[in-house]
C-alpha cells in the first residue's frame, strides 16, 4: 500500500502500511513520533484525578522542603503552571495520535464524515469521527478505502 494523506477540516489523515495518523500537518517525519491513543477524550475524571495527584505531590514536596529549610517560603504558582501545561499537552495529544491498522475494527464513510472504530492501547473500543475537507477529498478517500480496507468499510 502506498503512503497517502487526506485533508480534513481540522488537520490531516496520513495512512501508510502500518498506521492511520490523525495530526495537524501532512509531514511524514513528524507522524512517526505520534503515540497511540489511550482515549480520545479529556474527561472531567481524568482532569480532576490528575489535579488531585499534583496537589498530593505538591504537599509532599512542601512538607519535605519545610523539614529541610525549617521555614515557609514555597509558592503554589509553579505547581499551577505545571498542571495547566500538562492538561494542554494532554488535549493536544488527544487530537494527534496514530492507530495501528490491525486495531481498526470498522470504518464508516457518511457524507463528509469519516468514523473509525478501533481498539486503544488498553484495548478499549473507541469511535473517532473526523470531517473531510471537501467533496473531492471525500471521493478520493472513498476510492482509497475501498481498494485497501474493503472488508472493514461501510459507506452510507
Amino acid at each position: 500500500m502506498e503512503k497517502r494523506y487526506f485533508v480534513l477540516k481540522k488537520g490531516y489523515l496520513n495512512i501508510n502500511e502500518e498506521f492511520f495518523y490523525f495530526n495537524d500537518h501532512g509531514n511524514w517525519q513528524t507522524c512517526e513520533i505520534l503515540k497511540e491513543t489511550e482515549t480520545p477524550k479529556l474527561t472531567f475524571f481524568y482532569a480532576s484525578n490528575y489535579i488531585i495527584n499534583i496537589i498530593y505531590t505538591g504537599l509532599v514536596v512542601i512538607f519535605a522542603f519545610l523539614i529541610i529549610q525549617k521555614e515557609i517560603s514555597f509558592s503554589f504558582i509553579p505547581l499551577l503552571v505545571l498542571t495547566v501545561i500538562h492538561l494542554l499537552n494532554r488535549k493536544y495529544q488527544l487530537k494527534h495520535f496514530k492507530v495501528p491498522l490491525h486495531k481498526i475494527e470498522h470504518i464508516i464513510l457518511r457524507n463528509q464524515d469519516l468514523t473509525v472504530k478501533f481498539a486503544s492501547v488498553k484495548n478499549v473500543p473507541i469511535t473517532y469521527t473526523v470531517t473531510l475537507d471537501d467533496e473531492r477529498e471525500t471521493k478520493d478517500i472513498q476510492l482509497f478505502l475501498q481498494e485497501h480496507f474493503q472488508p472493514k468499510l461501510s459507506i452510507a
